[in-house]
């Protein structure tokens, strides 16, 4: 099992590292191949986003993030710049239902979609700030997750017709069934934990995050005691050093 992290939307938020504390930042996606089966964790901005970009990620959105919009950089790109066919992407696992994350579903119509039954809740109200339109393709739902032990502390779930060694990670605060995912190789690497937007930057790990970026994470969480105590947990983990964690949209360690 190979995991390839990539840039898969650069986003240039105005006011950079003098008001965010980074130059850019990135929507990281996780692309694991399963012998010729490809899964892929998150999907950034896809080709429809890029054709209707004010339809599809909204003005607003796309005045305070300043994505770079560039069709090289989506997932289905990304698949084949690697040599490998993006017809094997078989699944998709979402860490939450926020337009930079699911956007390029619509280039796959045909892969299962995984989530926490949270997220799937949101998808079928409509509510909490999904944007219908990338939708609207179709969406071809896995099983739910199934809970089994905790993992670290964190609620653990066991993903269908998936490998053991991926699994979701209750990660709540930022949104509604907000999940990371685990992927463990068993090969001796270390396990990476993709936690989506739990945290923006690593460091909230460490109580450095600027004054903007945390007033971001406010202003877009579900629940803030939920919020900061998955931020604590989270920065005791990462200091383990036993995990890698990463996150959306800090372009640390990323390919580009």
């Amino acid at each position: 099992m190979r995991v390839h992290e990539l840039d898969c939307g650069t986003l240039n938020a105005p006011g950079g590292t003098a008001v965010y504390g980074s130059s850019h930042f990135i929507c990281r996606v996780l692309l694991i191949e399963d012998g010729r089966r490809l899964i892929a964790v998150d999907t950034g901005i896809g080709h429809e986003g890029i054709k209707v970009p004010e339809a599809r990620l909204g003005e607003w959105w796309l005045a305070q993030t300043g994505p770079v919009l560039d069709p090289a950089e989506t997932l289905r790109s990304r698949i084949s710049a690697l040599g490998l066919d993006p017809r094997n992407l078989t699944d998709v696992i979402l860490t939450h239902h926020h337009r930079d994350h699911v956007d390029g579903l619509a280039d796959f119509p045909w892969v299962r979609v995984h989530a926490s039954d949270g997220c799937r809740a949101i998808v079928a109200d409509g509510d909490a700030g999904l944007v219908a339109s990338q939708w609207a393709h179709g969406v071809v739902w896995a099983p739910s997750p199934t809970r089994t032990e905790d993992w670290h502390g964190f609620a653990s779930y066991r993903l269908a017709g998936l490998p053991e060694s991926i699994r979701l990670v209750g990660l709540v605060g930022h949104s509604p069934g907000h999940s990371g995912v685990l992927v463990d190789s068993t090969d001796g690497a270390q396990p990476i934990l993709h936690v989506g937007d739990a945290i923006h930057h690593r460091a909230q790990l460490t109580g450095e995050a600027t004054p903007a970026l945390e007033a971001f994470a406010r202003a877009s969480q579900h629940n803030e005691d939920d919020r900061l105590a998955t931020i604590r947990r989270l920065a005791e983990l990462a200091s383990e050093g036993t995990v890698r964690v990463v996150n959306a949209h800090d372009p640390s360690f990323s390919e580009h």
